[in-house]
């Protein structure tokens, strides 16, 4: 690390590859304070040596914007970080998905694809829960067998009555029961409630094969907001998602050409956790009065945005299109003339 005000250098260790993953039961039996509730952090800029107020555990200075990076957890009672998923897509990488994104936005104002610069752009790791379940589910529900009839029927042909026959599916159903196992690694649930869950979820996936341990340094420069939904909750969240899985998994089990299931009761053994902090690059803008947000996957390049329409630009498509049916009325007209 080297400071932007006197260039001092601070070298950071090597960061080990993996993170710690904590025993999710023990830690769910244990009482905590939600974190809604936790106050937030005071703290000293060490470089203009004004004293802040803040719930995020980085961010920047708001007089003299010098990072600034928390290691308070809050007497214990505020979760640290695990793991650190480094950005792979650097900024002028992300600006670049960010303008590609832009220029293929149809009818999309010009103040839009002016904003697609590296000063627009700013870091931000987001905390997301990481869960792991071995899963063994015992389910019931329908197979269904199909098999065919021929039905005669009749049809108008050339002012007569004709007789055909056809094939007819029908669906057999029969009752099955079984179990099936997976085990999952890092199912990852939002740790924040903005964005809100189905934007990132539109965004990823992140990988998380990479994640190295954690140490606050790593956040110097970047925003990172502290997380403000429990993991009991993103642990509800993730076992959603892991149903969706598990109830493709007992339809493969039950085999035939369709399957209903209705009935699962799963039981989680080993599940594991980790609060690992996700690379992203955020945009803002403001046109017409109305500020959007663009975001970017630091891991894959993926973009995802809110974005305005041009109503000048949309009506004059719309009277060109006119434009173009007139003139092909009136060409059309001309030859049958």
């Amino acid at each position: 690390m080297v400071c932007p005000y006197c260039e001092a250098k601070l070298d950071i260790a090597v960061p080990e590859k993996g993170s710690p993953k904590h025993d999710y039961v023990a830690y769910a039996g244990q009482p905590h304070t939600a974190a809604t509730q936790l106050p937030a952090f005071h703290l000293t800029c060490r470089n203009c040596g004004s004293t802040q107020e803040m719930t995020a555990i980085a961010g920047r200075c708001p007089s003299c914007r010098a990072p600034l990076v928390v290691s308070d957890d809050l007497a214990g009672q505020l979760k640290s970080p695990d793991a650190v998923v480094a950005f792979v897509v650097d900024k002028e990488g992300a600006a670049a998905c960010f303008r590609e994104w832009t220029s293929s936005r149809w009818f999309a104002p010009s103040a839009l694809k002016k904003v697609g610069n590296t000063e627009s752009m700013r870091g931000s790791y987001l905390p997301h829960w990481g869960f792991d379940d071995r899963t063994t589910t015992d389910y019931t529900g329908q197979r269904g067998e199909h098999y065919y009839t021929t039905e005669t029927y009749t049809t108008q042909e050339n002012g007569q009555t004709v007789t055909n026959t056809r094939q007819v599916q029908h669906t057999s159903w029969s009752p099955v029961s079984g179990q099936v196992c997976r085990d999952f690694v890092d199912v990852l649930a939002t740790g924040v409630s903005a964005p809100d869950a189905d934007l990132l979820d539109k965004l990823g996936p992140w990988s998380t094969a990479a994640a190295t341990g954690y140490q606050s340094e790593y956040l110097a420069g970047f925003d990172s907001p502290r997380y403000d939904v429990d993991a009991d909750a993103g642990f509800v969240s993730a076992k959603q998602d892991m149903a969706a899985v598990i109830q493709g998994d007992c339809r493969a089990d039950i085999g035939g050409d369709e399957q209903r299931v209705e009935a699962m009761t799963t039981d989680d053994k080993d599940v594991l956790f980790r609060l690992l902090l996700l690379p992203l690059w955020i945009a803002a803008y403001i046109t017409g009065g109305k500020t959007f947000h663009v975001y970017v996957n630091a891991n894959t390049g993926k973009v995802i945005g809110e974005r305005p329409y041009s109503l000048v630009k949309i009506l004059a498509a719309a009277l060109a299109g006119l434009a173009v049916l007139a003139a092909a009325y009136l060409a059309f007209k001309a030859q049958r003339g």
